[in-house]
């Protein structure tokens, strides 16, 4: 039968049909009851399905209104949500810039606040961004620069000449032998300086980097004072440092700020996933006054924007997300359950002869 739908793939056999979801559970059509040990496919639904409290904030903003343009009327939820972010945010980061609705608008938007501060500061040549590979930021024409999909190598002739990109970060792949974590922590360092240095300090406007490897690779992080090493680089040569934690933060790693186990501070963290946990959609931008005072003196605004910047039922369900989430007990049991899963398949594995290691945080 045709349907109206036009799929992302197209070619696949039809999907279960969904009646409802409860918790983990996902119940089907045909009678099945499943569990959801993907947390919504891409680990966005981070209090499962239908949380009660959630849905009864959500209940409570749609009986007010369900969006207001936030550049026009004053929502004090956003101002709420805003504080509350930055409640555990790392020292120096001060400032919430909520850039719309999915993780590709978050970063992008971090991109363009870097070379909007950069042009404010007298240095327009600072453009290029560097990533690194096998990394995943999104799925906009400005994002897809900084990944690594071959299937975005269709749409290559449309990106812009200014991503570079310099070797992924993964331990056990690439340390080698007479290295110990602490040399293999260096040279990636020393990867990217090399790669500014090849550019020009005066042509590089921020480095981006996904605080634990994700979707690609599959929760790596880093080795020791990786981040710490790359956080010196970034400030020698006046090179932002943009961390993605669309995928990781927010409480995914037993820590609200993923890069809080690096003890650094970025000069902009993304996060969206787990902001709307899958009750409604949200990206936000952590970042520093400097940003805003550098708009205010010149532009007067931000360039770049979306008509759901602070989309009114999506900061309702994120409020009541967060304020479950960034408790002491909820952390405390992400990073218990966590270890207790390594643990457990560490000591059934570890004699496999096709056994590696098991890695994650939280």
């Amino acid at each position: 039968m045709n349907q109206a739908v036009l799929k992302r793939f197209p070619n696949a056999a039809p999907r279960p049909k969904v009646t409802r979801g409860e918790g983990c559970y996902l119940f089907l059509e045909d009678g099945r009851k499943l569990l959801d040990a993907t947390s919504g496919w891409c680990a966005l639904h981070v209090l499962g399905y239908n949380h009660p409290q959630v849905i009864e904030a959500m209940r409570d903003q749609m009986s007010k209104y369900c969006h207001l343009d936030i550049n026009q009327w004053d929502n004090p939820q956003v101002e709420e949500l805003a504080e509350l972010l930055l409640s555990r945010a790392p020292k120096g980061l001060d400032k919430v810039y909520f850039s719309g609705t999915g993780g590709s608008e978050s970063v992008e938007a971090a991109m363009k606040m870097s070379y909007q501060h950069h042009y404010n500061q007298g240095k327009s040549g600072k453009q290029f961004f560097i990533s690194r590979d096998l990394s995943f930021h999104g799925s906009t024409l400005l994002t897809m620069g900084l990944s690594t999909l071959d299937i975005f190598d269709i749409y290559s002739p449309l990106f812009a000449d200014i991503y570079k990109k310099i070797p992924l970060h993964y331990p056990l792949w690439e340390r080698r032998f007479d290295e110990s974590l602490d040399d293999y922590a260096r040279r990636g360092a020393l990867d990217l300086e090399k790669k500014i240095l090849e550019l020009g300090p005066d042509h590089v406007a921020a480095f981006v980097g996904e605080t634990i490897l994700g979707g690609l690779l599959g929760d790596v992080p880093p080795a020791p004072n990786y981040w710490k090493y790359i956080r010196e680089v970034c400030d020698r040569y006046d090179v932002h440092l943009i961390l993605d934690e669309v995928y990781c933060g927010l409480g995914r790693s037993g820590k609200i700020y993923c890069c809080d186990w690096d003890e650094i501070t970025p000069d902009f963290i993304c996060v969206a996933k787990g902001l709307g946990g899958g009750h409604a959609p949200l990206s936000a931008v952590i970042t520093q006054s400097k940003i805003e005072t550098s708009v205010k003196a010149a532009q007067g605004r931000v360039h770049g924007g979306h008509t759901y910047q602070g989309y009114s039922l999506g900061c309702a369900a994120g409020l009541a997300i967060q304020k479950i989430v960034q408790r002491d007990e909820m952390l405390n049991h992400i990073l218990s359950v966590g270890e207790r899963v390594r643990n457990r398949l560490q000591s059934e594995l570890e004699t496999h002869p096709f056994f590696r290691e098991v890695r994650g945080r939280g």
